[in-house]
């Protein structure tokens, strides 16, 4: 029950895409084969993927209708479980291919067991001018120097705005590299009376203790440090972001993600529907807003802005709110390392783009800009989800205090909760709340490093 409520929890997380991408193949779990194509091939293609079905729909599909003369076996667990240990399911399976989240692709890089790409990319002229470079940047940052993948997705976030609010209540727009502190202060600027239904907020955003992680992941802050299980959460980082997220709680400028009675999500979203003034959102927030204007009612859009942010206070060129994902890479040795490099170079390339961002498509999901940078999607420029370099150590951080124990974020989520509704309720201070929780986490870990 609780492993299925941190799940839950997960999606809206800081780790909603760590959590998609570990869950694999357990130690010790039976494996199959499962072929994605069975068309008869000259080639094959072995991929190491936690389950087929989904790699399927994510990628199986459309690579078969560019190169139908490759089969594509996928090793997959017959059961539940997940990936911790890739180096022995990859010298167990041999794979061609393996898709990494950014803690394993770390970790794989630093003991050499995958292959560079810079060699591949130079033999076959592949054309690297239009990928993302904050991006690969970043994962040649963690490669050690090297780029040994590459990632089709990565979940970068802007800030949206309404501009038609912002002229009407004589606020300055948002800039660029904003920090969370700039952008709730801006929030306060705008109204925070009248019945929720109909009134005006100045950000759409959790509460409280989800605020607190979504600073806590901007600005790169660890709870708990995952190699020595040390709490370490009443620094004055920590504080500070106790701080921000008590005063904006307090204000009333939160919407608290609110849902109406009787509306659909789109009518429920204030942000959709003209009554909130910013948002901190992936590129599903303008799938969202295109919906709203073909099957809501009497939909009025309005003039929407992008900035890029928010951006970490002690790197403005920077953010740690970006999640990384399935990272593409080739193990080394690989037996087809060119089936596995021509997989790469689709799903990274102009053509998998096009057909990704293609307006009236059964892609339903659109949830995280392209490494191959896109001007535009449904006549909104995309510019901000590019412009700050992503910073991958709280995936990473995060993805390794899930390794001791999947119940440490859920357990420091429900600490943060019980402490700080008390601060907003006033029945204690700051400065205790933040002991408590510092205290708190700390029994936490001391439990899980008591079972290891």
């Amino acid at each position: 029950m609780k492993r299925n409520l941190l799940q839950k929890v997960m999606l809206t997380s800081l780790s909603v895409m760590v959590i998609g991408t570990s869950a694999g193949l357990g130690t010790g779990k039976q494996a199959s084969a499962q072929s994605v194509n069975q068309t008869g091939t000259k080639d094959t293609l072995k991929v190491l993927y936690w389950n087929a079905d989904d790699f399927n729909r994510r990628y199986g599909d459309q690579f078969s209708k560019s190169y139908p003369d490759t089969n594509i076996e996928v090793f997959a667990p017959t059961g539940t479980g997940s990936i911790t240990d890739y180096n022995s399911a990859i010298q167990k399976y041999s794979p061609d291919l393996v898709m990494l989240p950014p803690y394993h692709y770390q970790q794989l890089s630093k003991d050499n067991k995958l292959t560079a790409l810079e060699p591949l990319i130079k033999r076959d002229q592949y054309d690297m001018t239009t990928v993302y470079p904050g991006l690969l940047d970043e994962l040649k940052e963690q490669g050690g120097g090297k780029l040994y993948g590459l990632s089709p997705k990565t979940e970068s976030y802007a800030l949206l705005y309404n501009a038609d609010l912002f002229k009407k209540h004589n606020v300055e727009i948002p800039s660029d590299a904003m920090t969370w502190e700039e952008i709730l202060k801006l929030a306060k600027k705008f109204p925070a009376k009248g019945d929720k239904s109909t009134r005006i907020w100045g950000l759409s955003a959790s509460g409280s203790s989800n605020l607190v992680m979504d600073i806590a992941r901007t600005e790169g802050l660890t709870y708990i440090d995952p190699d020595t299980l040390k709490a370490t959460a009443n620094t004055a980082a920590w504080k500070n972001a106790y701080r921000l997220s008590v005063e904006a709680t307090e204000s009333g400028v939160l919407d608290e993600r609110i849902t109406l009675s009787g509306k659909s999500y789109l009518e429920s979203s204030p942000f959709i529907m003209g009554r909130s003034a910013m948002i901190v959102a992936s590129i599903s927030q303008l799938q969202s807003l295109q919906k709203a204007k073909n099957n809501v009612k009497n939909y009025k859009p309005f003039t929407l802005g992008m900035v890029a942010g928010p951006a970490d206070s002690k790197d403005r060129k920077s953010t740690g709110y970006v999640f990384g994902s399935e990272i593409l890479a080739i193990p080394a040795g690989a037996s087809n390392r060119d089936a596995a490099w021509d997989f790469i170079k689709y799903f990274n390339g102009d053509e998998y783009a096009n057909v990704y961002y293609k307006p009236n498509t059964s892609n339903n999901s659109i949830g995280a800009p392209l490494s191959r940078m896109i001007k535009e999607y449904s006549g909104y420029k995309l510019d901000a989800f590019y412009t700050l370099q992503p910073n991958f150590n709280s995936t990473i951080t995060s993805y390794a205090l899930m390794n001791k124990s999947a119940d440490l974020e859920l357990d420091f989520r429900s600490i943060l909760s019980e402490e700080l509704t008390q601060v907003v309720n006033g029945k204690t201070t700051l400065d205790k709340a933040a002991a408590a929780i510092q205290s708190s986490t700390q029994a936490v870990a001391d439990k899980v490093a008591k079972a290891q």
